[in-house]
């Protein structure tokens, strides 16, 4: 991806996903996992079953977008009642991740991003300092967070997100951690 903006996917989703996904189709896969979560919430919830439906369609497996399976994990998370989005995105593909989130019945407060552009600067970001920003994102809500999601499968999250937990005491849901438990359910349910 060229760009982690909104032309940037939607060139991506318009131009590499179905020649990506006849690939993924080579190797008979049994799952296919859609991996950018700012893609997938770019166009909204039609948008993203759009693309898993497109996926499947191609590679001839189900296939689960990453904000397909961040839902999944919210609402798993007893009773959240105040989301905080953490990203490392730029506000247009904020306002659209939070867009589709709300679409989706999460009980949104906020969204706080690092207001980077750029998929190889987003994946440089070490552990230690998405741990910082993402502390300092709840510590500093308006509206005080019972659940963070935080978004993006470059960001190095799942690293630290059991430490984040204990830290801010609550549930800490990542792009990768909410694809990770997704697989395992469906892999337990073979």
């Amino acid at each position: 991806m060229e760009s982690t903006t909104v032309d940037g996917e939607e060139k991506m989703l318009e131009e590499e996903l179905a020649p990506a996904a006849r690939r993924v189709a080579s190797v008979h896969p049994e799952l296919v996992i859609f991996g950018c979560t700012s893609a997938a919430a770019i166009r909204g919830l039609d948008g993203d079953a759009a693309i898993a439906h497109r996926v499947e369609t191609i590679a001839g497996c189900p296939c689960i977008t990453v904000v397909q399976a961040a839902i999944q994990e919210i609402i798993a998370q007893l009773s959240v009642q105040r989301l905080l989005l953490v990203t490392p995105y730029i506000d247009e593909i904020n306002d659209r991740l939070q867009k589709t989130f709300l679409e989706a019945d999460l009980p949104v407060t906020s969204v706080v991003g690092m207001g980077l552009d750029n998929d190889l600067n987003i994946g440089a970001v070490p552990p230690g300092e998405v741990r910082r920003f993402v502390v300092a994102a709840a510590r500093d809500a308006i509206t005080v967070p019972d659940c963070v999601f935080v978004s993006c499968t470059t960001l190095r999250a799942f690293e630290v997100a059991e430490a984040l937990e204990r830290e801010l005491g609550i549930p800490v849901v990542t792009s990768n951690r909410a694809v990770f438990h997704v697989i395992l359910r469906y892999l337990e349910d073979k």
